[in-house]
Order: structure tokens, then sequence, then C-alpha cells
């Protein structure tokens, strides 16, 4: 029996079904209702056969049908061979004479054959972690744990201002466009750009009209691309006094030692794991990209459908975590479309990948990379000990050690182009 290409990966194939062989089906149906119908003055499987039929038969003869349709389809999946995805979908189209017509539309598996790698250029970000870089981030450590001693001065960036404000638009007050006794501190961006330029060179006690643009990807649509004005009266100004370098204050950034040679050597090696952690990321997502344009393949809808389904749920329930209130989680099929497809094609292509090179992992290469993990801890035997304690955990290695195992063998296939990234772009990324 042909089957019959429609487009893309749909698939169609016609077949008929007896009914004398739905019939004979029919009392074995009806014995399986029998033994557990509650019938009304019968205990359970003695009511007579006539009374089971009338109450089940119409069940009975769908079932029978159900089961004949399912043997006739898969009898010829297996004939044909085919690789089908999800359920089928199967329609009536003729029940005259002595026999159903069916229509059955289903999906398949597409055919993969990795493309030629070796005509795929790959970026590879590189970015090394600077003295200057060490320094800036204690810097932030210590503006993260500084006080601030309120003056009469005049407002500067890096002063803790508390502030009043009312804001309009064309006149008009608008939902969280008002403060009261508000503390932020100037030059860290809490507060759009034209806002904080505003209260720049005033005291307490000083009030300001403040014209200020809103960007056009506000997160508030009625305020996206339009101007405000907010009336801001300034309270206090407090000046920011940062912490010293003392051996007391590096213990308390956790620093047994107290020694600013060995914060130094500790930020930057934290740094470095990060960068390198985020380089790796940024790699992945390059090579994986490059498997992708090599090899072309469609992606079953019904497996999108089903991974947009796990993305929404799982979306949900962070959302859920953080405080969300369910009702005003509104998230459709469009929002994970792009990203479903995408993960359910790399998923199919990594899978052939691993099958045309026959790429295996070994216990020891799982430990490695839990070893590697552990570093980040202060007791990594401890944490060694605790991952292998869990099958799931052990599970999760041994994917991440594929996925390494399948990076770092088509990095050897493709041409490499390296590329120096930007540290600040780089660390604002949300990987």
């Amino acid at each position: 029996m042909s089957i019959e290409v429609l487009k893309g990966l749909e698939r169609k194939v016609t077949f008929t079904i007896k009914k004398d062989d739905v019939k004979a089906l029919v009392d074995g149906e009806l014995k399986k209702y029998a033994k557990k119908a509650k019938i009304q003055g019968f205990r359970p499987g003695k009511a007579p056969r006539n009374v089971v039929e009338q109450m089940y038969g119409g069940q009975a003869y769908e079932d029978s049908l159900n089961n004949k349709i399912n043997e006739k389809f898969g009898a010829i999946v297996t004939e044909n061979k085919v690789d089908i995805v999800g359920y089928p979908k199967f329609d009536l189209t003729n029940s005259e004479g002595e026999e159903f017509a069916f229509a059955a539309v289903f999906e398949v598996m597409p055919e993969i054959k990795i493309g030629d790698l070796a005509a795929q250029s790959v970026v590879k970000p590189i970015c090394n972690v600077t003295d200057e870089t060490v320094l800036k981030t204690i810097e932030t450590l210590c503006k993260q744990r500084a006080t601030f001693t309120e003056e009469d001065k005049a407002a500067e960036n890096g002063d803790k201002v508390t502030v009043d404000f009312v804001g309009t638009v064309d006149g008009v007050e608008f939902e969280g466009g008002k403060g009261t006794n508000y503390p932020f501190v100037l030059g860290q961006n809490m507060m759009l750009p034209d806002f904080e330029a505003g209260i720049i060179g005033l005291k307490a006690g000083q009030s300001k009209d403040v014209t200020v643009a809103f960007p056009e990807n506000y997160h508030a649509e009625n305020l996206k691309g339009k101007n405000a004005k907010f009336n801001i009266s300034v309270k206090s100004v407090a000046r920011q006094q940062l912490p010293e370098l003392t051996e007391d204050f590096i213990k308390s950034l956790g620093v047994n030692d107290g020694k600013v040679e060995t914060l130094t050597k500790e930020i930057k090696e934290n740094l470095e794991r990060e960068v390198n952690r985020r380089l790796r990321v940024k790699l992945r997502d390059n090579v994986l990209n490059a498997l992708s344009t090599a090899t072309p393949i469609d992606a079953p809808s019904a497996m999108v459908h089903d991974e947009i389904h796990r993305m929404m749920k799982s979306t949900e329930e962070n959302m859920k975590k953080q405080g969300y209130p369910a009702d005003k989680i509104k998230l459709t099929h469009e929002m994970f479309s792009q990203d479903a497809k995408r993960f359910v094609t790399l998923r199919m292509l990594v899978q052939e990948y691993i099958k045309e090179n026959a790429l295996k992992v070994s216990d020891d290469e799982v430990k490695a990379t839990v070893t590697e993990m552990s570093t980040m801890y202060d007791e990594p035997e401890k944490y060694v000990n605790w991952y292998y304690q869990d099958k799931n955990r052990v599970n999760t290695a041994h994917a991440i050690t594929m996925e390494n195992k399948v990076i770092d063998s088509i990095i050897s296939k493709v041409k490499i182009q390296e590329k120096e990234a930007n540290y600040e772009e780089l660390m604002r990324e949300q990987i």
C-alpha cells in the first residue's frame, strides 16, 4: 500500500476495514464490559448479554473499530518501514457498503545525514580578564558595602538621594509615576537617564521640573517612546563613603587570610571561570548554528508542539515561584514557537551526529565533568560525593559530557575564526 507525500513531513495513507471484521471483535469487547459493569439488580459480571449490549453496545463497537484501525495502520507503518511522529489523524471517508474507508494523515521523522561541516566557519569568541577588570570588580564590591552620610551638598554621581516625585504625560498622572521618600544612588542607572541627570546639582529642599524621555522598548506599553514631565523634590543628599581594604573588611568578603593579594587572586580566578563559561556557551551556540546550517531539516510539528507546551509549563512554574499571580501570567504558543523549533531541530541533529560518529562517554569522563563543577565550591570532595548520590544528577553530568564531546568534535571539523569579545557586553548577556 503506497503512502502519499504531502507538505513537508506530512504523509497520507488510505485503507479499508471490513465491517464483518469489526463485528467479530464486538463480542469480546462486550465481555470486558460485562466483567466490570455495575448494573442495578445484577452482581458484577452476572448481567445478561442483552442488558450489557443495550448499555455498552455502542461503546464496544467503537472500541472494536478503533482496534481494527490501529491494527491496520500499524501494519501499514511496519510494511513501509515508516518512522512516524505523534499520533495520526484518522478521517472516515466512506461508510457505505461492506467496508469502512479511512484516510490517515501523519508526520514522519526527517531523514538526516549530517552535511559538510568543513565548509562551515564558526566564530570563537575570546576574552581575557585584565588587572583593570579585577580592580573594577573590587571597587564594585566596596561600593556595594558603602555607607552614606547626609550633607548639605549638591547631588552628584555616587551620592544617595531621597526624593519625592510626580510624573505626568500630557498633564495627566500615570500609574507608577509617583513616589514618596524614594531613595537611590545616582550613577547606578536605577532610574531613567534624564531623571537622574535632572537631580544632579540639586540640594536637599530644592525642586525641579524635569522632562524624561521613555525609550521605545520600555516595559509599560502606555509610556513607550513618550516624554513625561516629572516634578522632583530632593529630601536629602548623602555622600558615599567607601570602606578601606583592611584585613577585617577583606575577611568579611570570605577571604580567610584577609590579604589583598589573596582577594585579588580569588576574584581573578572567579572572573576567569565565569568568562570562560560564557565564552563556551557562545561558542556552543555558534557551533550548533553551523551544524544546523550544514544540515537543514524540517522539525516535526508534533514534536515542536510538545516542546512548546513543555516550555510554557516550565516558564509558568518559574513565574509563579517569582511571585507572579496566576491570573497575570499570559503565555501564548507564539512566544515559544521559534525557540521550540530550534530546540527540536538541534536535538535531532545532535542525536544523528552522535550516531554517525559513534560517540560514547566513559565513566571517567563523566567524573571529570563533575570534578570540574566541584571547583566552584569550598569543599570539592564533598560536592562530588553528594552529586553521585542522585542518579538524575549523574545523568545530567553524562548529558553535559556528551554535549561537550559533540561540540569539540564539530570544532575539529569546521573553520574557526577567533574574535575578541567585549568584557562588559559579555557579562551583561543573559547566558
